[in-house]
């Protein structure tokens, strides 16, 4: 009790000594950040994203988020949320903040390898961009390249131009029609063609002066370069062998693991099919950068 009165006297003789005009605050702790972000595609088959903050050594993270095609939040349950999430440690004095895509089956406390994008934070704001040495290290932007359409498959007439690859030079004598730059893990590009209305990918690959990851639509002894013929196993609505003209061509930027067949929306390249196209002529690819962007601000 004697300890009690002690402690209340010399609280009441602090405010008593402070000047009536002084105002006593409390700093809160700078715990949560505010995402506002633009072309963030939803993730599917469970996959989420997630935002962390680096202070000094440690790295503290947020509850995993998704977002809809409006651009709202949603928590991993797929309930709407705010975009204001809370770190679980005073995070005001954060280097960096950056966001990845996290793996449903993933249950480690560290962060994946695929970065969407990240930002140094300047004053409590951090400008996320892909272009940052934490994320893909190289903005991407002003890139161009080459496809050309024909095919390997056996027997294939000198005007078949049922395949595309990104490639130039000639078809017995090919070259890398790509000098896009390597990307990190957790990261590959992808191949498109859009025949009909239908996106269908070519393969993923690391660079462009290599094979890429698959065959599924052909079986034929084609060149260590990304591309492919498109022969058997045709999605629902195409027709094969492939009728490309009019058509469009893209390479995007897809994380690894992928979390659908689909694109996820970061665009690198594209080109476009003439109406009457020609085997074994080299087509331009043209910089399309449709990448996501965004800020965090700390608070």
């Amino acid at each position: 009790m004697r300890t009690l009165i002690s402690v209340l006297s010399l609280a009441l003789l602090f405010i008593a000594g402070c000047d009536s005009g002084d105002v006593i605050e409390l700093e809160a702790a700078k715990v949560q950040v505010r995402l506002d972000l633009d072309n963030l595609m939803p993730l599917q088959d469970g996959f989420t994203y997630q935002a962390f903050a680096r202070v000094g050594a440690q790295t503290f993270a947020t509850d995993k988020f998704n977002t809809t095609e409006n651009g709202s939040f949603v928590n991993a349950a797929g309930q709407f949320i705010q975009n204001e999430l809370t770190f679980p440690a005073d995070v005001s004095g954060a280097s960096l903040i950056y966001v990845t895509i996290e793996e449903k089956r993933d249950n480690s406390e560290e962060p994946s390898v695929s970065v969407v994008f990240a930002g140094d934070v300047v004053e409590s704001v951090a400008t996320l961009s892909q272009g940052h040495p934490e994320a893909l290290g190289t903005s991407l932007e002003g890139q161009s390249g080459s496809f050309m359409l024909m095919s390997y498959v056996a027997g294939a007439q000198s005007d078949d131009v049922s395949g595309l690859w990104f490639v130039e030079g000639s078809k017995n004598s090919p070259t890398a029609g790509l000098s896009l730059p390597l990307l990190p893990q957790g990261w590959r590009y992808e191949g498109w063609i859009e025949a009909g209305g239908t996106l269908i990918s070519t393969g993923a690959f690391r660079e462009g002066n290599g094979a890429d990851s698959a065959r599924p639509y052909s079986n034929s002894d084609t060149p260590l370069f990304p591309g492919e013929d498109f022969q058997e196993n045709a999605p629902d609505g195409v027709s094969f062998p492939l009728n490309p003209a009019g058509g469009k061509v893209y390479v995007t930027v897809e994380p690894f693991p992928d979390d659908t067949v689909d694109p996820y929306g970061f665009f690198v390249l594209s080109g476009s099919i003439p109406s009457i196209p020609v085997a074994e002529s080299a087509y331009p690819l043209m910089s399309n950068l449709t990448a996501p962007t965004g800020t965090a601000t700390l608070f």
